[in-house]
């Protein structure tokens, strides 16, 4: 009659305070430190591959995140600098309205109309501009970043 040879045994070590721990988990689960191990060594064994998928997804995970925000800071910028840019429009602009506004006649007090012209102009504007440009490009923001 053959006899049935006994399963394999493996031994480890583990430090007092992953002792403690066994102890405690396994007193909760009313087991025996062996067999709460083997359990837990059943479980990682039989979940390893999932657990090992689940750092590359982390890693492409992260990769994505990485790429979205330097995205989104490229968008931000490009916002940014275009509302400048309206922004220096905007007050190109008003000095040609404020000269057209004034309409003073061709002689020297038309060239300190001029002068004051675009001084009042970029005032006006920069007052406005500032305002609604930072308003604009927060809003722009949050619909970027969504």
């Amino acid at each position: 009659m053959s006899r049935k040879k006994p399963d394999p045994k493996i031994e480890t070590r583990l430090s007092p305070s992953d002792m403690d721990r066994l102890n405690a988990f396994a007193g909760t689960a009313q087991k025996s430190r062996s067999d709460f191990a083997r359990e837990a060594l059943r479980w990682y064994l039989n979940h390893y591959e999932e657990i090992k998928g689940d750092s590359s997804q982390t890693e492409l995970a992260k990769a994505m995140k990485y790429t979205t925000d330097q995205t989104v800071k490229a968008i931000n910028a490009g916002v940014d600098r275009i509302c400048k840019m309206l922004a220096r429009q905007g007050r190109a602009i008003g000095t040609l309205y404020e000269l057209s506004w004034m309409s003073l006649p061709d002689d020297e007090n038309a060239r300190k109309a001029f002068e004051e012209a675009a001084v009042r102009a970029k005032q006006r504007m920069a007052r406005h501009v500032e305002n609604d440009e930072r308003e604009l490009a927060e809003r722009m923001k949050a619909v970027v970043n969504g």
